[in-house]
């Protein structure tokens, strides 16, 4: 199988091909897919790893636009974050996940302010 960036009379595709079949797609198709096997991975044994690895190197998204929002069925907020490549993903989380995440954020934001402080210092 290969994967390949085309551009097609002036507009981005993706040339998908497999043997001697190739499909061409464009944004909102490759959008399409990237759901739809997101959901079927959900389903798939071996699950996704719990905690991310040490190892892997991970693309990650430089200051991504975020929104939440209160979830609308039970005591919680929904966070949602933009992947320029991978779109929004939406995470409903419970009021302890909520406690535990803003605790661990201060966490970071105590220790840059320290680090400016000390910088200050120096």
């Amino acid at each position: 199988m290969t994967i390949e960036m085309m551009n097609e009379y002036g507009d981005n595709a993706v040339r998908v091909a497999i043997d001697q079949n190739a499909v061409l797609l464009g944004a909102q198709e490759v959008d399409a897919v990237i759901e739809r096997l997101s959901l079927i991975r959900a389903a798939m044994r071996p699950e996704v790893p719990k905690e991310p690895s040490r190892t892997h190197q991970y693309v990650i998204e430089m200051d991504p636009c975020w929104h939440t929002e209160k979830h609308p069925l039970y005591d919680g907020a929904v966070l949602f974050m933009r992947h320029t490549g991978l779109g929004w993903a939406g995470f409903a989380l419970p009021t302890p996940s909520l406690a535990k995440l803003n605790e661990a954020l201060g966490k970071h934001l105590e220790a840059l302010q320290t680090e400016e402080a000390h910088a200050l210092m120096n």
